[in-house]
């Protein structure tokens, strides 16, 4: 499956899924989509056939659905729940468990999404 990291995102986690084998880029690696609205990151992922990965459940799940209200398809949504750590020291940690979604469904995740679990505190 290939994916695309929404902006929020540190691009180093799409450094770190390249390095494991997988297809992912980072909006912030792409002059195209830099800045760039997240109906257009949205429509251009679907267009090349990348889930989004993004923490921005409260605007990409409303415009993945008016898609499908539409009648028209989207490549998936992989969710990072605001609860995930995003710091610093956690890309790593992030950056395995979204592989593991990845490797979980090579044939992608056409209309559909999949969350990230919280880390578990102990």
């Amino acid at each position: 499956m290939k994916a695309l990291l929404d902006e929020q995102l540190s691009p180093e986690i799409a450094v770190l899924l390249r390095q494991a084998g997988c297809d992912v880029v980072a909006v912030a690696e792409r002059d195209d989509l830099i800045g760039s609205s997240d109906r257009v990151v949205l429509n251009v992922a679907s267009s090349e056939d990348r889930a989004v990965i993004t923490n921005n459940i409260k605007d990409f799940r409303p415009l993945a659905a008016e898609l499908l209200a539409q009648g028209l398809t989207h490549a998936g949504l992989i969710l990072v729940p605001s609860s995930r750590t995003r710091t610093r020291s956690a890309v790593a940690a992030l950056a395995t468990a979204i592989e593991q979604i990845l490797r979980d469904h090579p044939r992608g995740l056409k209309d559909s999404e999949r969350w990230i679990a919280p880390l578990s505190r102990a």
